[in-house]
């Protein structure tokens, strides 16, 4: 049995054909080239985007005597058109940007 490198699919000598052979479809190989190249820019960002959300986490709690929180323990901060909303317990952090009503889109 012949194994291409680089390859999980172990093909067998002188067989060919569909359900065999590997189909390669050029257009699918480009699209799905330049997806993970995309892909990898974004997993290169999480870092980076982590640091920054626990920043922001942390000057929140630093300053929650100003900002308060509601009944359920949410702490809501507005700023220009955008509005954080960092949940208790399991803390979840959203920044949304409010629309014409005044209201979290």
């Amino acid at each position: 049995m012949a194994k291409k490198k680089g390859s999980k699919v172990i093909e067998l000598p002188g067989i060919e054909g569909p359900g065999v052979a590997p189909i390669s479809i050029p257009r699918i190989d480009k699209l799905a080239a330049a997806y993970v190249r995309e892909r990898d820019k974004r997993c290169e960002m999480t870092p980076k985007e982590i640091a920054a959300k626990q920043k922001l986490i942390s000057a929140l709690h630093d300053n929650v005597d100003k900002i308060g929180r509601d009944k359920d323990g949410v702490l809501t901060y507005r700023f220009d058109d955008m509005v954080i909303v960092l949940k208790p317990g399991k803390e979840s952090l959203k920044v949304k940007a409010i629309d014409t009503e005044g209201e979290p889109e």
